[in-house]
């Protein structure tokens, strides 16, 4: 049940950053050619392992105890940040002719209405989510009324 709730957020946010990207992709490459279309494939690649390793990480620990999942999910965390930071680092590291040959305005925008579509699309999602929220009573309140529409009088009470 849980595991499904989170799969339903992976599909959503999926969806989301494809619909939002995917015209942005479609306007760089018609206006900077092939190297805009590869450098915006890879913004969008980016950011959708960013997001779905995330959501898979919720996936799989979804069922298990509370610490266990915040243990994994800041795990899973850290690791995709330092996989950013590692790119960042080869990014700065290229010889200039070949960063030449990648659009930073393409992958960035790119990047930047996918996660905008994600982050849309998992809140819509996550807002249409049957969640069933409720605290079972452990016993009748005093001075309340029970199921023959009377007031069930408090213990000591003269009734």
């Amino acid at each position: 049940m849980l595991a499904d709730r989170a799969r339903r957020l992976l599909v959503g946010g999926m969806v989301g950053a494809h619909v939002l990207a995917l015209p942005v992709l479609i306007g760089f490459a018609v206006a900077d050619g092939a190297r805009a279309l590869v450098s915006g494939l890879f913004g969008l690649a980016l950011v959708v392992f960013f997001h779905a390793v995330g959501q898979a990480t919720q996936i799989r620990f979804a069922g298990s105890d509370p610490r266990t999942l915040m243990r994994a999910s800041l795990l899973s965390y850290a690791l995709r940040t330092a996989l950013l930071g590692l790119a960042v680092v080869g990014w700065v590291n290229l010889p200039p002719e070949s960063q030449a040959r990648v659009n930073p305005m393409a992958l960035s925008m790119v990047a930047a209405a996918a996660v905008v579509g994600w982050m849309v699309a998992l809140v819509r999602t996550y807002s249409r989510l049957r969640i069933p929220v409720y605290d079972e009573p452990d016993a009748p309140a005093r001075g309340v009324y029970d199921s023959a529409s009377e007031i069930t009088p408090a213990p000591g009470s003269r009734a």
